[in-house]
């Protein structure tokens, strides 16, 4: 019989593609011409620096191709931040077990499937966790209250 963590570790895995395997498979049969240029730009995004590297023989290309990566991320911030009042995924935390949040079909269907996952590992993997965890800041070393935990609570359970 397998673990909660097992469950939980299987279900991570399962869910990320083999990247190791595309890169070995999509690699070039012939080394590539060095007329090419790497293009690499690192921004703050998501509360974390993110860091996009590529080699392309077009300038224009590179400058699209990163341009378009920082775009999706500063998108995805947006909605799904954590950390960010307005995101729709903060919506959903601050009201929590209160009343319903009206969102987007896509972070609907990422709540459904981030549901699914915790089903599969009966809860080792839940993301009703935040209702109580947004009221830690490990960075300022605060916690909260036993009253705030207490009042948080009812609204962190994955079923």
């Amino acid at each position: 019989m397998m673990t909660r963590m097992l469950r939980f570790i299987l279900a991570a895995l399962s869910a990320v593609p083999c990247l190791a395997m595309q890169a070995v498979t999509a690699a070039p049969a012939a080394p590539l011409p060095a007329r090419g240029a790497w293009l690499e730009r690192t921004e703050a995004i998501m509360g974390t620096r993110i860091h996009v590297q590529l080699w392309s023989q077009d300038r224009a290309k590179r400058n699209a191709a990163i341009d378009a990566v920082m775009a999706e991320m500063r998108r995805i911030d947006a909605l799904m931040s954590h950390y960010k009042p307005e995101s729709q995924l903060s919506q959903i935390n601050a009201r929590a077990n209160r009343e319903p949040v009206q969102v987007d079909r896509e972070l609907f269907d990422l709540i459904k499937l981030s549901t699914h996952y915790s089903q599969i590992t009966e809860g080792a993997f839940d993301i009703t966790y935040a209702s109580v965890g947004y009221l830690y800041d490990y960075r300022r070393h605060v916690h909260p209250t036993e009253a705030q935990i207490r009042e948080a609570l009812p609204a962190v359970n994955w079923r």
